[in-house]
Protein backbone atom coordinates (compact mmCIF):
# COMPACT_ATOMS: atom_id res chain seq x y z
CA UNK A 1 0.00 0.00 0.00
CA UNK A 2 3.08 2.30 1.17
CA UNK A 3 4.28 1.71 -2.39
CA UNK A 4 1.43 2.26 -4.26
CA UNK A 5 0.97 5.60 -2.63
CA UNK A 6 4.39 6.66 -3.89
CA UNK A 7 4.04 5.18 -7.20
CA UNK A 8 0.65 7.63 -7.28
CA UNK A 9 2.41 10.64 -5.57
CA UNK A 10 5.27 10.63 -8.31
CA UNK A 11 2.95 9.99 -11.13
CA UNK A 12 1.15 12.97 -10.37
CA UNK A 13 4.23 15.37 -9.69
CA UNK A 14 6.04 14.18 -12.66
CA UNK A 15 2.97 16.52 -14.45
CA UNK A 16 5.22 19.15 -12.95
CA UNK A 17 8.59 18.39 -12.76
CA UNK A 18 10.12 22.03 -13.75
CA UNK A 19 8.30 23.71 -10.64
CA UNK A 20 8.81 20.60 -8.22
CA UNK A 21 12.71 20.59 -9.59
CA UNK A 22 12.85 24.36 -8.04
CA UNK A 23 11.28 23.48 -4.90
CA UNK A 24 13.72 21.12 -4.34
CA UNK A 25 16.39 23.37 -5.05
CA UNK A 26 14.96 26.09 -2.64
CA UNK A 27 13.56 23.96 -0.20
CA UNK A 28 16.19 20.29 -0.38
CA UNK A 29 14.61 18.56 3.19
CA UNK A 30 10.99 19.46 2.33
CA UNK A 31 9.41 16.07 2.35
CA UNK A 32 7.09 14.69 -1.00
CA UNK A 33 3.60 15.13 0.89
CA UNK A 34 4.35 18.72 1.64
CA UNK A 35 5.97 19.67 -1.76
CA UNK A 36 2.57 18.19 -3.26
CA UNK A 37 0.72 20.48 -1.32
CA UNK A 38 2.76 23.59 -2.04
CA UNK A 39 2.57 22.51 -6.13
CA UNK A 40 -1.37 22.76 -5.44
CA UNK A 41 -1.45 25.80 -4.07
CA UNK A 42 0.97 26.85 -6.34
CA UNK A 43 -1.65 26.00 -9.35
CA UNK A 44 -4.23 27.81 -7.03
CA UNK A 45 -2.43 30.97 -6.15
CA UNK A 46 -0.60 32.93 -9.11
CA UNK A 47 1.27 34.86 -6.55
CA UNK A 48 2.26 31.71 -4.50
CA UNK A 49 3.94 30.33 -8.02
CA UNK A 50 5.66 33.73 -8.43
CA UNK A 51 7.76 33.65 -5.07
CA UNK A 52 8.02 29.88 -5.53
CA UNK A 53 9.74 29.98 -8.94
CA UNK A 54 13.18 31.60 -8.58
CA UNK A 55 14.89 29.76 -10.99
CA UNK A 56 12.01 30.76 -13.92
CA UNK A 57 12.26 34.30 -12.80
CA UNK A 58 16.21 34.34 -12.46
CA UNK A 59 16.58 32.54 -15.81
CA UNK A 60 13.79 35.51 -17.38
CA UNK A 61 16.20 38.27 -16.12
CA UNK A 62 19.24 36.67 -16.65
CA UNK A 63 18.74 35.82 -20.36
CA UNK A 64 17.68 39.23 -21.10
CA UNK A 65 20.39 41.32 -18.72
CA UNK A 66 22.90 41.21 -21.37
CA UNK A 67 21.19 42.94 -23.40
CA UNK A 68 20.12 46.02 -21.15
CA UNK A 69 21.53 49.28 -21.85
CA UNK A 70 21.41 50.71 -18.10
CA UNK A 71 24.43 50.51 -15.73
CA UNK A 72 25.02 46.77 -13.99
CA UNK A 73 26.22 47.26 -10.83
CA UNK A 74 27.18 44.78 -7.85
CA UNK A 75 26.03 44.81 -4.28
CA UNK A 76 25.00 43.46 -1.30
CA UNK A 77 21.44 41.79 -1.99
CA UNK A 78 18.97 39.89 -0.24
CA UNK A 79 18.61 38.04 -3.06
CA UNK A 80 15.32 36.86 -5.17
CA UNK A 81 13.20 39.45 -3.04
CA UNK A 82 9.43 39.26 -2.76
CA UNK A 83 6.88 41.68 -0.90
CA UNK A 84 6.73 38.42 1.60
CA UNK A 85 10.27 38.43 2.65
CA UNK A 86 10.64 41.83 3.77
CA UNK A 87 11.25 42.53 7.32
CA UNK A 88 11.57 44.89 10.22
CA UNK A 89 12.82 45.58 13.89
CA UNK A 90 11.54 47.96 16.26
CA UNK A 91 14.51 48.23 18.99
CA UNK A 92 15.96 50.28 19.46
CA UNK A 93 14.29 52.11 16.68
CA UNK A 94 11.92 51.39 13.20
CA UNK A 95 14.45 50.12 11.08
CA UNK A 96 14.71 47.27 8.47
CA UNK A 97 15.65 44.07 8.52
CA UNK A 98 16.79 41.01 6.27
CA UNK A 99 14.33 37.98 6.53
CA UNK A 100 15.98 35.39 4.53
CA UNK A 101 19.26 36.33 5.84
CA UNK A 102 20.96 32.88 4.37
CA UNK A 103 20.21 34.47 0.67
CA UNK A 104 22.30 37.57 1.16
CA UNK A 105 24.94 37.57 -1.63
CA UNK A 106 26.61 39.40 -3.86
CA UNK A 107 24.65 40.09 -7.12
CA UNK A 108 23.34 42.46 -9.76
CA UNK A 109 21.07 45.35 -7.69
CA UNK A 110 18.32 45.08 -11.00
CA UNK A 111 17.34 41.62 -9.62
CA UNK A 112 15.79 42.69 -6.86
CA UNK A 113 14.14 45.84 -8.09
CA UNK A 114 12.95 43.12 -10.97
CA UNK A 115 11.73 40.74 -8.59
CA UNK A 116 10.00 43.47 -6.04
CA UNK A 117 8.55 45.23 -8.91
CA UNK A 118 6.86 41.77 -10.33
CA UNK A 119 5.66 41.28 -7.27
CA UNK A 120 4.11 44.51 -7.37
CA UNK A 121 2.81 44.76 -10.40
CA UNK A 122 1.11 41.16 -10.00
CA UNK A 123 -0.98 42.71 -6.83
CA UNK A 124 -1.63 45.42 -8.32
CA UNK A 125 -3.25 43.87 -11.02
CA UNK A 126 -5.31 41.57 -8.56
CA UNK A 127 -6.12 43.95 -6.08
CA UNK A 128 -7.08 47.35 -8.09
CA UNK A 129 -7.99 48.16 -11.43
CA UNK A 130 -5.76 50.71 -12.72
CA UNK A 131 -5.19 51.51 -16.04
CA UNK A 132 -1.55 50.80 -17.83
CA UNK A 133 -0.30 54.42 -17.21
CA UNK A 134 -1.25 54.36 -13.43
CA UNK A 135 0.34 51.26 -13.03
CA UNK A 136 3.66 52.26 -14.82
CA UNK A 137 3.47 55.66 -12.80
CA UNK A 138 3.38 53.48 -9.57
CA UNK A 139 5.93 51.70 -10.73
CA UNK A 140 8.15 54.53 -11.71
CA UNK A 141 7.41 55.71 -8.15
CA UNK A 142 9.26 52.27 -6.84
CA UNK A 143 12.66 53.48 -8.60
CA UNK A 144 11.84 56.94 -7.86
CA UNK A 145 12.17 55.87 -4.13
CA UNK A 146 14.77 53.71 -4.40
CA UNK A 147 17.19 56.91 -5.85
CA UNK A 148 16.15 59.54 -3.24
CA UNK A 149 17.74 57.22 -0.84
CA UNK A 150 20.50 56.24 -2.63
CA UNK A 151 21.19 59.65 -2.90
CA UNK A 152 20.44 60.51 1.06
CA UNK A 153 21.58 58.30 3.59
CA UNK A 154 20.06 60.56 6.33
CA UNK A 155 16.44 60.80 4.44
CA UNK A 156 14.01 59.61 6.31
CA UNK A 157 11.04 58.53 4.34
CA UNK A 158 7.19 59.30 5.25
CA UNK A 159 5.64 57.36 2.90
CA UNK A 160 6.68 54.21 4.90
CA UNK A 161 4.76 55.22 8.02
CA UNK A 162 1.50 55.67 5.87
CA UNK A 163 2.33 52.32 4.63
CA UNK A 164 3.63 50.71 7.55
CA UNK A 165 1.70 48.73 10.47
CA UNK A 166 2.49 48.59 13.79
CA UNK A 167 5.32 46.35 14.18
CA UNK A 168 5.98 44.44 18.00
CA UNK A 169 8.98 41.89 18.89
CA UNK A 170 6.14 39.84 20.43
CA UNK A 171 4.64 39.31 17.04
CA UNK A 172 6.78 36.66 16.39
CA UNK A 173 5.57 34.64 19.79
CA UNK A 174 2.39 35.46 19.27
CA UNK A 175 2.70 33.98 15.60
CA UNK A 176 4.51 30.80 16.44
CA UNK A 177 3.74 29.81 20.40
CA UNK A 178 1.23 29.58 22.72
CA UNK A 179 1.13 29.31 26.74
CA UNK A 180 0.17 26.15 27.95
CA UNK A 181 0.02 25.54 31.59
CA UNK A 182 2.48 27.92 32.53
CA UNK A 183 5.09 27.06 29.54
CA UNK A 184 5.51 28.61 26.15
CA UNK A 185 4.81 25.71 23.36
CA UNK A 186 5.04 25.60 19.80
CA UNK A 187 1.53 26.43 17.92
CA UNK A 188 1.42 23.28 15.88
CA UNK A 189 -1.69 23.00 14.76
CA UNK A 190 -1.74 26.89 13.07
CA UNK A 191 1.75 26.11 11.14
CA UNK A 192 1.48 22.64 10.17
CA UNK A 193 4.62 22.33 12.05
CA UNK A 194 5.37 18.59 12.73
CA UNK A 195 7.60 16.66 15.67
CA UNK A 196 11.14 15.62 14.90
CA UNK A 197 12.39 12.19 16.35
CA UNK A 198 13.83 12.10 19.18
CA UNK A 199 17.69 10.97 17.98
CA UNK A 200 17.55 14.14 15.71
CA UNK A 201 15.82 16.46 18.02
CA UNK A 202 19.21 15.38 20.71
CA UNK A 203 21.53 15.95 17.99
CA UNK A 204 19.70 19.51 16.84
CA UNK A 205 19.39 20.35 20.53
CA UNK A 206 22.72 19.76 22.12
CA UNK A 207 24.67 21.82 19.22
CA UNK A 208 22.04 24.81 19.26
CA UNK A 209 22.67 24.86 22.74
CA UNK A 210 26.51 25.42 22.38
CA UNK A 211 25.81 27.94 19.26
CA UNK A 212 23.42 29.59 21.66
CA UNK A 213 25.69 29.74 24.73
CA UNK A 214 28.75 31.45 22.26
CA UNK A 215 26.01 34.47 22.14
CA UNK A 216 25.02 35.22 25.45
CA UNK A 217 21.41 33.10 25.16
CA UNK A 218 19.50 30.03 27.01
CA UNK A 219 18.84 27.29 25.84
CA UNK A 220 16.48 25.47 23.40
CA UNK A 221 13.54 24.33 24.77
CA UNK A 222 11.53 22.79 21.72
CA UNK A 223 11.98 21.66 18.31
CA UNK A 224 9.73 21.50 15.13
CA UNK A 225 9.75 20.89 11.31
CA UNK A 226 8.13 23.26 9.58
CA UNK A 227 6.12 22.24 5.67
CA UNK A 228 9.72 23.33 3.91
CA UNK A 229 11.94 21.00 5.69
CA UNK A 230 12.99 23.96 7.97
CA UNK A 231 13.94 23.13 11.60
CA UNK A 232 12.30 25.68 14.07
CA UNK A 233 13.82 26.26 17.70
CA UNK A 234 12.24 28.08 20.56
CA UNK A 235 14.91 29.54 23.06
CA UNK A 236 14.68 30.36 26.34
CA UNK A 237 16.30 33.84 25.55
CA UNK A 238 18.09 35.50 27.46
CA UNK A 239 16.27 34.87 30.59
CA UNK A 240 14.10 31.93 31.68
CA UNK A 241 10.85 34.18 31.38
CA UNK A 242 8.69 33.06 28.53
CA UNK A 243 8.23 36.53 27.83
CA UNK A 244 11.48 37.10 26.65
CA UNK A 245 11.65 33.48 24.79
CA UNK A 246 12.97 33.61 21.26
CA UNK A 247 12.29 31.63 18.01
CA UNK A 248 15.38 30.46 15.65
CA UNK A 249 14.71 28.92 12.22
CA UNK A 250 17.47 26.25 11.21
CA UNK A 251 17.59 25.86 7.19
CA UNK A 252 20.39 24.13 5.30
CA UNK A 253 22.71 26.25 3.63
CA UNK A 254 21.93 26.13 0.12
CA UNK A 255 23.21 28.30 -3.03
CA UNK A 256 21.57 31.28 -4.40
CA UNK A 257 19.34 31.26 -7.18
CA UNK A 258 21.66 33.33 -9.40
CA UNK A 259 24.98 31.58 -8.42
CA UNK A 260 23.00 28.08 -9.92
CA UNK A 261 22.32 30.06 -13.04
CA UNK A 262 25.08 32.78 -13.62
CA UNK A 263 28.31 30.11 -13.45
CA UNK A 264 30.29 33.50 -14.29
CA UNK A 265 28.81 35.60 -11.41
CA UNK A 266 29.24 32.89 -8.88
CA UNK A 267 32.74 32.02 -9.76
CA UNK A 268 33.27 35.91 -9.22
CA UNK A 269 31.69 36.71 -6.28
CA UNK A 270 30.45 33.26 -4.34
CA UNK A 271 34.01 32.64 -1.91
CA UNK A 272 33.86 37.02 -1.19
CA UNK A 273 29.93 36.77 -0.27
CA UNK A 274 30.74 33.09 1.73
CA UNK A 275 33.26 34.99 3.78
CA UNK A 276 32.08 38.34 4.17
CA UNK A 277 28.25 37.50 4.67
CA UNK A 278 28.08 37.25 8.43
CA UNK A 279 29.71 40.61 8.20
CA UNK A 280 26.87 41.88 6.14
CA UNK A 281 24.07 40.34 7.74
CA UNK A 282 25.26 41.77 11.33
CA UNK A 283 25.72 44.91 9.67
CA UNK A 284 21.54 44.97 8.51
CA UNK A 285 19.91 43.22 11.62
CA UNK A 286 21.36 44.05 14.95
CA UNK A 287 21.95 41.09 17.36
CA UNK A 288 21.49 38.97 14.67
CA UNK A 289 22.57 35.36 16.00
CA UNK A 290 22.97 34.60 12.63
CA UNK A 291 25.94 31.90 11.60
CA UNK A 292 26.34 28.45 10.15
CA UNK A 293 26.10 25.21 12.13
CA UNK A 294 27.12 21.73 11.11
CA UNK A 295 25.72 18.35 11.53
CA UNK A 296 25.69 15.52 9.85
CA UNK A 297 28.08 16.54 7.32
CA UNK A 298 25.81 19.37 5.91
CA UNK A 299 25.89 23.06 7.14
CA UNK A 300 22.88 24.61 8.00
CA UNK A 301 21.93 28.24 8.30
CA UNK A 302 20.86 29.75 11.99
CA UNK A 303 18.98 32.95 11.97
CA UNK A 304 16.45 34.39 14.30
CA UNK A 305 12.51 34.85 13.11
CA UNK A 306 12.07 38.78 13.01
CA UNK A 307 8.10 40.27 13.16
CA UNK A 308 6.54 40.32 9.72
CA UNK A 309 6.90 43.59 7.53
CA UNK A 310 3.35 44.86 7.46
CA UNK A 311 3.57 46.94 4.52
CA UNK A 312 0.36 47.95 2.55
CA UNK A 313 -1.07 50.56 0.84
CA UNK A 314 -3.75 52.52 2.55
CA UNK A 315 -6.50 52.36 -0.01
CA UNK A 316 -7.11 51.81 -3.86
CA UNK A 317 -6.31 55.10 -4.68
CA UNK A 318 -3.40 55.48 -6.92
CA UNK A 319 -1.98 57.95 -4.58
CA UNK A 320 -1.57 55.46 -1.68
CA UNK A 321 -0.36 52.87 -4.25
CA UNK A 322 2.25 55.26 -4.84
CA UNK A 323 3.57 55.56 -1.15
CA UNK A 324 3.39 52.35 -1.09
CA UNK A 325 5.62 51.62 -3.66
CA UNK A 326 8.34 54.63 -2.81
CA UNK A 327 8.26 52.88 0.56
CA UNK A 328 9.27 49.95 -1.34
CA UNK A 329 12.42 51.40 -3.12
CA UNK A 330 13.49 53.47 -0.16
CA UNK A 331 13.58 50.02 1.68
CA UNK A 332 15.09 48.06 -0.88
CA UNK A 333 18.22 51.14 -1.82
CA UNK A 334 18.62 50.56 2.73
CA UNK A 335 19.89 47.40 1.60
CA UNK A 336 21.60 47.95 -1.46
CA UNK A 337 23.31 51.37 0.45
CA UNK A 338 24.21 50.28 3.79
CA UNK A 339 26.66 52.58 4.69
CA UNK A 340 28.35 50.11 7.20
CA UNK A 341 29.62 48.18 4.48
CA UNK A 342 32.03 49.34 1.94
CA UNK A 343 31.10 47.23 -0.77
CA UNK A 344 27.80 49.23 -0.17
CA UNK A 345 29.46 52.36 -0.27
CA UNK A 346 30.70 52.18 -3.33
CA UNK A 347 27.85 50.76 -4.63
CA UNK A 348 25.75 53.51 -3.85
CA UNK A 349 28.77 56.15 -5.31
CA UNK A 350 28.61 54.78 -8.51
CA UNK A 351 24.78 54.27 -8.91
CA UNK A 352 24.42 57.61 -8.55
CA UNK A 353 27.01 58.50 -10.51
CA UNK A 354 26.53 56.00 -13.22
CA UNK A 355 23.18 55.23 -13.37
CA UNK A 356 20.93 56.72 -15.76
CA UNK A 357 17.74 56.57 -14.20
CA UNK A 358 15.12 56.98 -17.31
CA UNK A 359 16.33 54.47 -18.73
CA UNK A 360 16.79 52.05 -16.33
CA UNK A 361 13.25 53.08 -16.26
CA UNK A 362 12.43 52.38 -19.51
CA UNK A 363 14.29 49.17 -19.96
CA UNK A 364 13.12 47.46 -16.12
CA UNK A 365 9.36 48.28 -16.62
CA UNK A 366 9.67 46.99 -19.82
CA UNK A 367 11.21 43.88 -18.44
CA UNK A 368 9.05 44.00 -15.72
CA UNK A 369 5.44 43.49 -18.34
CA UNK A 370 7.39 41.24 -20.57
CA UNK A 371 8.04 38.97 -17.27
CA UNK A 372 4.17 39.03 -15.99
CA UNK A 373 2.91 37.89 -19.78
CA UNK A 374 5.61 34.87 -19.72
CA UNK A 375 4.26 34.39 -15.71
CA UNK A 376 0.53 34.06 -16.56
CA UNK A 377 0.83 31.88 -19.93
CA UNK A 378 3.36 29.49 -17.30
CA UNK A 379 0.76 29.47 -14.45
CA UNK A 380 -2.09 29.33 -16.87
CA UNK A 381 -0.27 26.15 -18.54
CA UNK A 382 0.46 24.63 -15.06
CA UNK A 383 -2.90 25.43 -13.46
CA UNK A 384 -4.39 22.87 -16.21
CA UNK A 385 -1.80 20.20 -15.50
CA UNK A 386 -4.00 16.90 -13.83
CA UNK A 387 -2.18 16.66 -10.14
CA UNK A 388 -3.81 13.81 -8.37
CA UNK A 389 -3.10 14.97 -5.02
CA UNK A 390 -5.13 18.16 -5.51
CA UNK A 391 -8.37 16.52 -5.92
Amino acid sequence: MKSFIILILSLSLTFALDETSQIKKVYPLQNSSETAKLLCQMQSDITTYLRKTPLSAYSFFDERSASLKSQGLITWIHGNLNLASMSAAKDPYMRLALKNEKSTHLGDYRYDMFTLLSDLLLQMQLESDFSGSKEKAILNTFIDGYFERLENDKLQCPCIDEALSEVKASDVLVNYTKVQHGKRIFKTESHNLSKVDTATAAMITQKMDAYLADVGLLKVKAVALDSLGDYLLLSEGKSDSINDDMVFKLSLNTLPVSYQINTKMKNKYFHKSLLDKAKAVSSFNQKTYAGLLTMNKQKFYVSRITPELKLRPQSEQTRAYKNYAAALGYMLASFHANTRLNTCKDFSKKATQQVKKRLLKTELISMIYAYNETLEENWEDFSMQPLLTCK
